[in-house]
């Protein structure tokens, strides 16, 4: 079967590489010149297999009060005269309540740890190198009340691989002594020794590349225009290189699937939240922590990538403004040097932005729509990376006519 592929970053490589494993004639179509340049670029690098939750959290809209009106704040809404725009954020604000976050936290970790068996299997097989570390993820509380807190609510989960370490700040210096020079500031951590963390824009650019060598199609600079629609089924996308036909389409285009599945009546409630990431070289430097850690008071992530320390975090919804905020990556840049000052040299960190496709309760929406060639593979918020191969092998069993390997109840478009 002909499948067009819609988007090259992480998770539309992912789905090309599974169909194309599963024997199907692959093209992927991608505006950029190559693949995973754009939200998958320069991401917090996490792979949360073990700790993937919404951010739809009943701790939300205490954080938005608290932190209103600040640039700074980790949760920013700038809110804009697009209906879209009100709408999700009225249904996400809904989805922040206990029972409605521990129901989608149960798909989250469906999904991840599914896609994370996914993830180690193709790395082994294709040999992709991409500045993984697999020592586990430390998540930081400065205060014993938040560590409580925070403890009591993982502990509470049935099944023990999910549970963390509870360590306080001695252990702390045992698994990360990078923290030596910031231990004042923090009561102690979850550690969480089966997370892993690398580079998603390496990773996608390997899987691409091997996708390639065994027959995939990458089509780059080709911007979308419009699906062509004919009853019920989709019969070719307009470029603006010309018109594309196959038997089956993926639509992976992260935020801006939405804007054409509205034109062709398809309504999914994908919204970009856009994210931040600072970037800091650590060559000669001796101060860079080794494990991956999750600040939690300003909730972001740092990941060491090579002589790299990439930190990222902050959700902005902000339409699909792309500028990049000297203040909000200061922001991050600041708590990064301060927890670990001696990491690298801040004065040439390297300051990006970009769009996390994000549905209301932060989960993907992935098969079929009411066009039956025609499958989704988006809205992954911000934890694409982590539920790529995943999402791709499922994307690649359903056009294959084969049952998924996992349930999918709560990840379908229906549940909107």
């Amino acid at each position: 079967m002909k499948v067009l592929v819609l988007g090259a970053g992480v998770v539309g490589t992912a789905a090309a590489y599974y169909l194309n494993q599963a024997g199907h004639e692959v093209t992927v179509v991608e505006r950029n010149d190559g693949a995973g340049l754009e939200t998958s670029f320069a991401n917090g690098g996490i792979v949360s297999a073990f700790t993937a939750r919404p951010w739809a959290t009943p701790e939300v809209p205490r954080m938005l009060i608290k932190w209103f009106g600040r640039q700074d704040a980790p949760y920013l809404f700038r809110l804009r005269p697009d209906w879209a725009q009100w709408r999700w954020a009225l249904k996400f604000l809904r989805q922040c309540t206990r029972e409605r976050f521990e129901a989608s936290h149960k798909v989250s970790l469906r999904l991840s740890t599914y896609s994370y068996e996914c993830l180690k299997e193709v790395r082994e097989r294709e040999q992709i190198e991409y500045d993984q570390c697999a020592d586990g993820v430390l998540h930081l509380f400065a205060s014993q009340q938040e560590l409580d807190t925070a403890a009591a609510a993982e502990l509470r989960h049935p099944d023990s691989r999910f549970h963390p370490e509870v360590i306080d700040m001695k252990r702390c210096l045992e698994v990360e002594p990078a923290l030596a020079a910031s231990a004042g500031r923090y009561a102690g951590a979850l550690f969480f020794s089966q997370d892993e963390s690398g580079d998603a824009h390496k990773f996608t650019r390997a899987l691409a590349a091997a996708a390639e060598r065994q027959g995939v199609t990458f089509r780059y600079g080709v911007t979308l225009r419009r699906l062509q629609v004919d009853g019920g089924r989709v019969t070719a996308v307009d470029t603006d290189q010309g018109r594309l036909e196959a038997d089956a389409y993926v639509m992976s285009l992260g935020s801006f699937s939405s804007l054409f599945l509205r034109k062709i009546g398809i309504r999914v409630p994908i919204y970009p939240l856009k994210g931040y990431s600072v970037t800091i070289p650590t060559e000669g430097h001796h101060g860079a922590p080794r494990l991956a850690i999750h600040e939690g008071s300003r909730r972001i992530v740092m990941s060491r990538l090579g002589e790299r320390l990439r930190a990222a975090g902050t959700a902005e919804l902000t339409g699909y403004d792309a500028s990049i905020s000297a203040t909000r990556t200061q922001a991050i840049l600041d708590v990064t040097m301060s927890v670990f000052p001696e990491c690298g040299d801040a004065a040439k960190a390297e300051r990006w932005a970009g769009f996390r496709p994000m549905t209301p309760d932060c989960l993907p929406i992935l098969g079929r729509t009411k066009f039956d060639n025609l499958y989704m593979d988006s809205g992954h918020g911000s934890t694409g990376w982590t539920y790529a191969c995943g999402s791709g092998r499922v994307i690649a069993d359903m056009v294959s006519g084969a049952a998924p390997d996992i349930d999918l109840s709560g990840l379908t478009a229906d549940r909107f």
